[in-house]
């Protein structure tokens, strides 16, 4: 699979590990994506074998499963650290429902452990892969955001196309309920609108809210934890720390903050937002 269909053939000059890495996780979406179509038994599962194989050698200094109760130790001296979640909303594949993967790269730093608890800002790349109809491929490096459509016969990415929040969103507000958070977060950078999940504890701030964050931040929108503050500011006091999140565009992510939110039309409507 070539690096030229699947990232910028420039990646940062300070982190020169970045595109093995990406790449790797590039190769194993491929694989997820057809596991997903037909393969029986624990997906899941068969994600994270997936995953752990392509990047088996990939010079990391630790990977942060999502399952894990601490980060794995991988090679010493490497420059980078993985938050990965192989398979989230798998739940709902029986349903036709979409299932996604997640993933956060950072700087490793003198202590990689702690690498995984600085705020988002920190994130050198990141982004997410959506599998339903047609598998995407969504990353960042902070500064534009691009997503690449998977050519199910080559088993390849096809160029990357720039994505920017549409400021007059097609998508009404909605919450983001159980269902992947990746689903929500590529609908909400192709179609706008605004998307939340109320409960503190809902998202996991490292391995979900973070690259989501950052990769609607780069194009245009916005994510915060529903009471204006960013997500990308919010350091997290462990690795498992769950987040409410409210991510779309800039505008309707902004109205959240106000005190009457909740009884503000955007949301009293529909009834969304009623316990």
């Amino acid at each position: 699979m070539l690096l030229s269909a699947l990232i910028d053939a420039r990646p940062p000059r300070r982190h020169p590990d970045l595109a093995p890495v990406l790449a790797a996780l590039a190769t194993a979406a491929a694989e997820t994506a057809a596991m997903v179509a037909g393969t029986p038994g624990d997906p899941v599962a068969a994600a994270r074998r997936i995953f752990a194989e392509a990047l088996r050698e990939a010079e990391l200094a630790a990977i942060a499963w999502d399952d894990g109760a601490a980060p794995e130790p991988r090679m010493p001296g490497a420059a980078l650290v993985l938050a990965l979640s192989p398979l989230e909303g798998a739940g709902d594949l029986d349903s036709g429902m979409p299932a996604g993967t997640l993933f956060s790269l950072r700087p490793a730093g003198s202590d990689p452990r702690s690498a995984f608890l600085a705020p988002g800002r920190s994130q050198v790349a990141a982004g997410f892969v959506t599998y339903g109809p047609r598998t995407f491929l969504t990353m960042t490096d902070g500064t534009a955001t691009t997503t690449r459509l998977l050519d199910p016969q080559s088993g390849t990415f096809r160029a990357p196309t720039t994505l920017r929040v549409p400021e007059a969103g097609s998508r009404p507000a909605a919450e983001a309920g159980r269902a992947s958070l990746a689903a929500a977060a590529q609908g909400v950078l192709v179609r706008g609108g605004l998307q939340r999940r109320r409960d503190a504890g809902e998202v996991r701030l490292v391995h979900a809210a973070a690259p989501v964050a950052l990769a609607v931040e780069a194009a245009g929108g916005a994510a915060t934890d529903g009471r204006g503050r960013a997500i990308l500011d919010i350091p997290a006091a462990s690795l498992h720390q769950g987040t409410a999140l409210a991510f779309g565009t800039a505008r309707e992510v902004a109205s959240l903050a106000r005190p009457d939110a909740d009884r503000s039309p955007l949301f009293a409507a529909r009834g969304l937002l009623r316990t």
